[in-house]
């Protein structure tokens, strides 16, 4: 079970996707599924219907997802860019209410690297799970090790899971470690208890074993594209 993150600023209440949205997803992840044994591609166009939802207040024809900074300044952030079914996965992650966002610390540093995560508001505690993580399929007790860009955060742009370090090492270098227990199966156990949560406020009907099945599905899928090789 995923533990609350420490103190931080509240996240604010946002709502559900639209009955529209999650049937355009599910449909996309149906003709993505049928895709691996079939040269027809599924359709883009469903990857937009519902957006903005929550915290996503965009997605460019380059698959990249935009958030609004929760700092003062409030201005849109520059899209970090994922594999289709990684824009699946986390809308469905999402389904109930959660919030994708970028790390704001060492604000002061220009060459400062914001990675996203998702966060989920269950009974009064936040609970944040880190984005690469999920996309890598990081088990625990490792880190991910991040591409060569922090904007691009597909598959082919993260190192192979043979290059994720054991966190025990990490911290006896002295070198900080992020959430090294969460992993994919944390991030469904949250998204299916914030639907129990939240039911009532979607204006359609699903639960939280399809919800689970769906985002599995979504993972699977994004599992087909390899991680990066090493040179």
């Amino acid at each position: 079970m995923a533990k609350p993150s420490p103190e931080r600023t509240r996240m604010p209440a946002y709502p559900p996707i639209s009955k529209a949205g999650y049937e355009a997803l599910c449909s996309y992840l149906d003709q993505d599924q049928a895709y691996w044994a079939d040269p027809s591609k599924p359709d883009p166009s469903l990857l937009w219907v519902g957006i903005p939802q929550g915290s996503i207040l965009a997605l460019t024809p380059a698959l990249g997802i935009q958030v609004k900074d929760t700092g003062p300044e409030g201005a849109l952030r520059s899209p970090r860019h994922v594999d289709p079914e990684t824009v699946v996965a986390i809308r469905l992650l999402l389904l109930a209410g959660g919030s994708f966002g970028l790390n704001r610390k060492n604000m002061d540093q220009p060459s400062r690297k914001d990675y996203p995560h998702l966060r989920w508001c269950i009974a009064g505690q936040d609970y944040k799970v880190p984005l690469l993580r999920l996309i890598a399929d990081t088990q625990a007790g490792y880190q991910t090790s991040s591409g060569e860009n922090h904007y691009y955060l597909r598959r082919a742009d993260i190192p192979d899971r043979e290059a994720h370090r054991p966190s025990f090492d990490l911290t006896q270098e002295g070198k900080p470690t992020k959430s090294p227990y969460l992993d994919r199966d944390d991030a469904i156990d949250l998204a299916c208890r914030l639907l129990c949560q939240n039911a009532d406020k979607l204006d359609f009907k699903v639960t939280p074993e399809e919800l689970r099945r769906r985002i599995a599905q979504a993972f699977a899928l994004l599992d087909n594209r390899p991680l990066k090789q090493p040179s």
